[in-house]
């Protein structure tokens, strides 16, 4: 972002149901990895070039954090511009009846958006995914897909593990071999598959003939406690309410400002005239005159970025971590 304007700061004016949607936008914005994912999406549409394999492999990395990807990547293979997938390139402003209300515009700001688009991709986010993601909800046939070929791809592996276990043994049985324990490793393939955001997609069988609602309910509860994943901890309840989301926009606002101008000027706006944050509602508090919540403010806005973001290469930090002048 050569030059800071205000809707890449100001979220003030931002619904409560686009609060989840925009702060995946505008967090998106922060990164070299997605806008490039993003150029190369543009380029490979443009020169109708066959299936690049880098290219997809880095797009399943930005969805490996599930659903809240589609947010800032459907339309990454229109233009500029583009605001409609129309089936007559003749007719550029003919919207065909199933189009999405998508367009080519990331990485432009979210409240540079129509309306309806903003509409829709603050849907996207907000159907049980993002966030504030549902804490239960049947899976999908793609996601059944997925659970399939992951279970495929396992049990490949562990029969090619299991002839080479029987060829370090030789002359011993499958029961010998399970006696001895050796066989543990690989029979039992659990039929999952985890997003980096903490997301399981799995299968289940439920007994609904066999127990009351309030049985199911316990069993789930105990079922719960002891397959949680280790690798994800009990959250707190901080971040599931609009405030919260509101919060982490003001945070990223704080890191733009600070990479472009001087906090002395941003405090003193007497020194500098462009520097008015004072009348919008994110900085009414008198809080922000003190110079640490800002130094706060931009060092958990970064910690953020990693949170939302995990595929990242581990050296990435935000566009907007280093602090430049103005004009360059």
């Amino acid at each position: 972002m050569a030059s800071l304007q205000r809707e890449d700061w100001d979220f003030s004016e931002v619904p409560v149901d686009e609060l989840v949607g925009c702060c995946y936008w505008e967090y998106a914005r922060e990164s070299a990895f997605i806008r490039d994912v993003r150029q190369r999406c543009l380029e490979s549409r443009r020169a109708n070039a066959p299936r690049d394999e880098q290219l997809h492999a880095d797009i399943q990395k930005v969805q490996s954090i599930g659903d809240a990807s589609e947010v800032f990547l459907r339309g990454c293979f229109l233009a500029p511009g583009v605001s409609y997938q129309s089936k007559d390139e003749c007719a550029p402003n003919y919207r065909h009846p199933e189009a999405q209300p998508t367009s080519g515009n990331f990485p432009a700001p979210w409240q540079s958006l129509s309306q309806t688009e903003r509409a829709y991709r603050a849907l996207v986010a907000n159907y049980g995914t993002g966030l504030v993601p549902a804490p239960i909800e049947r899976g999908n046939g793609h996601e059944a897909e997925d659970i399939a070929k992951f279970y495929r791809s396992k049990w490949n592996q562990m029969i090619s593990a299991f002839h080479e276990l029987q060829r370090q043994n030789p002359g011993k049985s499958e029961s010998q071999l399970r006696n001895e324990g050796k066989l543990a490793p690989y029979e039992k393939i659990p039929p999952s598959f985890f997003w980096e955001s903490g997301r399981e997609i799995t299968v289940l069988r439920i007994a609904w003939a066999n127990y009351t609602n309030d049985e199911l309910v316990q069993a789930f509860r105990q079922w719960v406690k002891k397959h949680r994943p280790k690798q994800v901890p009990v959250p707190s309840n901080q971040g599931r309410k609009p405030g919260d989301v509101r919060a982490q926009l003001t945070r990223l606002a704080v890191m733009r400002l600070l990479s472009r101008f001087k906090l002395s000027h941003i405090l003193n706006p007497r020194r500098d005239a462009r520097f008015m944050i004072w009348e919008t509602k994110p900085f009414a508090g008198r809080k922000w005159f003190d110079a640490t919540k800002w130094h706060d403010a931009r060092r958990e806005a970064g910690q953020f970025f990693r949170r939302l973001f995990p595929f990242l290469p581990v050296e990435e930090k935000p566009l907007s971590w280093d602090r430049r002048p103005p004009g360059k």
